[in-house]
């Protein structure tokens, strides 16, 4: 039996780029020649460039156009450059079209600038050897060059059928994979809003509560920290809601978990609490004062390997289990000590404020989940495409869904945002 093939969503394009290179390479070996033979040629040009450019700026005083050669050389750097960059690792007939394309302009392009350094001359006996030594070595590079194009174009015709496969197969991941890159930004984009709004309900409650009091309280910044540490669980919460309950409730129900009717009713009530249309943070946090089980079972390794796509990075959830629950438990009897003096008027405008950004939570919970079932959807497609042009059983997994700081401490309003996305490859 084929063993199936576990890659990250963020790597696949560089895996995607090594299958098609096992498969096809062999195929378009007089062609990796002849591009192989192109870049040494280019790179000799753009080595004896640099080392005129040394030479120059060493002796702008004494050699002869000096100033007036600089800008010739830098040109000609540059043009290799950009000539230089971008390889993929399986060559596809769009790298060819634009890689080969340009060569007779960028070649007429390199002469022209060549041609004006020709007429230099150094006083110095040793420069002006190591002076010709550089431009015999562009002259002859540049010789070379025109027929290393003309086999390549001829190789590329040869092997045109066999181009135009990679480049098919690149084509149609293409697009779920861009399509599943934006959904990832803007999620991204929207977790930094639920962390601003956060912060701003937290100086509210903050100037509330002094107005009220007289007194500069802390607790308005633990209550915002607490919340941000639960989105985890809330997550969960959501992705059991869409899942099923019941389907969820008969695996918690089964080995290893083996949770009563009891866990299971108070399970319910946890995901009931979190999601609620009127959900008041208030509440939630004297509920987890009281009831602080179910969160270690909805955040079990079992319900988050029931609960997450198949291969999804599940380190949010194990930082959760292992960090973020453990400054919860330590959190919450401080803001029960708080919630249950607060005067009653008080205490209502505060829960209106909070209530606000519950609701945030519960729109940024809705983005979380249509981007999940995206991932599925493209999850599905990539694996059958794969595996019906490639030969390879393979797996996408969801990459890590957060940005914010890894540890529960640094989960508060003075979050960064750790992470970034790379650039999918073409």
């Amino acid at each position: 039996m084929t063993s199936v093939q576990q890659v990250s969503f963020l790597d696949f394009p560089w895996v995607l780029d090594y299958m098609l290179a096992t498969r096809f390479n062999s195929s378009l070996r007089q062609i990796r020649h002849a591009v192989c033979s192109i870049v040494l040629t280019l790179r000799t040009i753009l080595s004896a460039a640099v080392e005129l450019g040394i030479l120059v700026t060493q002796d702008a005083d004494s050699v002869d156009g000096a100033l007036s050669a600089k800008p010739f050389i830098d040109n000609m750097i540059h043009v290799i450059t950009e000539c230089l960059q971008s390889f993929p690792l399986c060559l596809d007939s769009e790298f060819f079209h634009s890689f080969l394309e340009p060569l007779p302009s960028h070649l007429r392009f390199l002469c022209g600038n060549f041609h004006p350094l020709t007429h230099m001359k150094f006083e110095d006996s040793a420069k002006e050897k190591a002076f010709e030594a550089q431009t015999k070595a562009i002259t002859q590079a540049l010789s070379e060059l025109p027929s290393q194009c003309s086999n390549l174009e001829l190789y590329m015709s040869s092997q045109e059928p066999v181009l135009k496969q990679i480049q098919i197969i690149k084509e149609h991941l293409r697009a779920p994979l861009w399509m599943m890159m934006h959904d990832f930004r803007s999620l991204h984009g929207e977790e930094k809003l639920l962390v601003e709004d956060v912060r701003e309900a937290v100086r509210v409650a903050t100037e509330m509560h002094a107005r009220e009091t007289r007194e500069c309280s802390t607790w308005p910044q633990v209550m915002g920290e607490t919340l941000l540490l639960l989105l985890p669980l809330w997550k969960l919460s959501a992705l059991a809601v869409a899942k099923g309950q019941d389907a969820f409730m008969r695996m918690v129900a089964s080995p290893p978990l083996d949770g009563n009717v009891g866990a299971q009713r108070l399970l319910r009530r946890l995901i009931e609490v979190l999601l609620s249309e009127k959900a008041d943070f208030l509440d939630i946090a004297l509920w987890f004062a009281a009831e602080p089980s179910s969160a270690v079972l909805l955040s079990s390794c079992e319900a988050v390997e029931f609960l997450l796509p198949e291969a999804a990075n599940d380190e949010e959830f194990t930082q959760f289990r292992k960090l973020g629950l453990l400054r919860i438990q330590e959190n919450i009897p401080v803001l029960q000590n708080h919630i249950i003096r607060l005067p009653k008027h008080l205490r209502a405008l505060i829960s209106a404020q909070w209530r606000k950004v519950v609701e945030e939570v519960h729109l940024h919970l809705q983005l979380y989940l249509r981007v999940v079932e995206g991932f599925l959807e493209v999850q599905k497609e990539v694996r059958t495409f794969v595996n019906s042009h490639l030969f390879v059983e393979l797996t996408l997994g969801l990459p890590l869904l957060t940005w914010l700081a890894a540890d529960g401490k640094s989960a508060s309003l003075c979050t960064t945002f750790h992470r970034g996305f790379p650039t999918v490859a073409a």
